[in-house]
This record gives structure tokens, sequence and C-alpha cells, in this order.
């Protein structure tokens, strides 16, 4: 019994991590955020993605450098409520939040 629990808590642990890839020409030291934008305030400088599947918030500085692309012919500003891939390198920033380098939004 204590085996099958143990085996569905690390299920449970495995599934709740929020998936990381380094896809489309990223370096390994790149790292994605996915979820929806809850909070975006292009005058101060970031925006809050909340992730689908932990629910939690990340917090991003956002640049006049940051890249918006999308595989849809979509508008390439961001909006509040929108789904998208948030490509930063973690660590990189020292003054807050990391950079976002790359936002893909998601149709």
């Amino acid at each position: 019994m204590a085996v099958l629990l143990g085996g569905l808590f690390m299920g449970a642990v495995a599934c709740s991590v929020t998936p990381v890839s380094h896809g489309r020409g990223a370096t390994p030291s790149v790292e994605e955020w996915r979820g929806q934008i809850v909070e975006l305030r292009r005058d101060q400088g970031y925006m809050v993605v909340r992730s689908r599947e932990r629910l939690l918030d990340h917090i991003f500085q956002i640049t006049p450098k940051t890249e918006v692309t999308s595989e849809a012919p979509v508008p390439l500003d961001l909006e509040l409520g929108q789904w998208v891939t948030v490509h930063y390198q973690n660590g990189k920033a020292e003054d807050g939040p990391p950079t976002a380098l790359r936002v893909d939004i998601i149709p």
C-alpha cells in the first residue's frame, strides 16, 4: 500500500511541474513559461503571466528588445488575456524579475 501511495505522490509531483523546453533555436540557458497574461503594465515595463497547470504567477520585464511572435496571423501586440509562451533567462536580471527575451502568442 505504501508503494502505491508513494507512486501516486511522485506522479502528482511530476505532473505539477511546468514544462520547460529548449526548442525553436533557444539555447540551454533560456527557459520557457506558458500561461495567460493576467496583468500588463507597458508603462512600467512588466507583465504577469499565470501558468495554466500550476495556477502560479510569474513576473517578467518587457523591454523594446522583447521580441513578440506568433504562428497565426494575429496582431503582434501584447494584450491582457492572451495565452503566451515566454522565453527568458532565469537569474540574468539583477534588478528584479527576469527579462522576457521573446513572447510567442498562442492562437
